[in-house]
């Protein structure tokens, strides 16, 4: 009972949410024509949003091309064999599903030093 109740109000929440948002979207977009040319894009996002990124997509990944650490966390962009697109992938994830890729990408951008002046 408890559970079903619970289920119930937060359903009715998630709707009340949902018909506020929409209000709040008719209202802008009739207020003017540049947002409707601004909610084009945004529509297109979210369409990109629902495809599967990174492994989910099933590909295998042919090389890293670079890491970024933009969004908190360190990232790998990862171009995918059969496939011109490439994915951040979370570097735990890559760590754990191509690690001879990964270190052949460390491997590519090793620097070594000399540490002796005298010469």
């Amino acid at each position: 009972d408890k559970i079903d109740e619970f289920n119930a109000k937060r359903k009715n929440v998630e709707e009340k949410k949902e018909k506020k948002g929409e209000k709040r979207k008719a209202e802008s977009s009739s207020s003017s024509s540049s947002s409707s040319k601004k909610d084009e894009p945004k529509k297109k996002k979210d369409k990109d949003d629902a495809k599967p990124r990174g492994f989910a997509r099933g590909l295998t990944a042919e090389r890293i091309i670079g890491a970024t650490n933009d969004p908190g966390e360190l990232f790998f962009l990862i171009k995918w064999k059969g496939s011109d697109e490439a994915d951040l992938v979370p570097a735990k994830e890559a760590n754990t599903k191509i690690p001879q890729i990964v270190i052949k990408f460390y491997e590519e951008r090793l620097n070594w030093y000399d540490t002796k002046e005298d010469e």
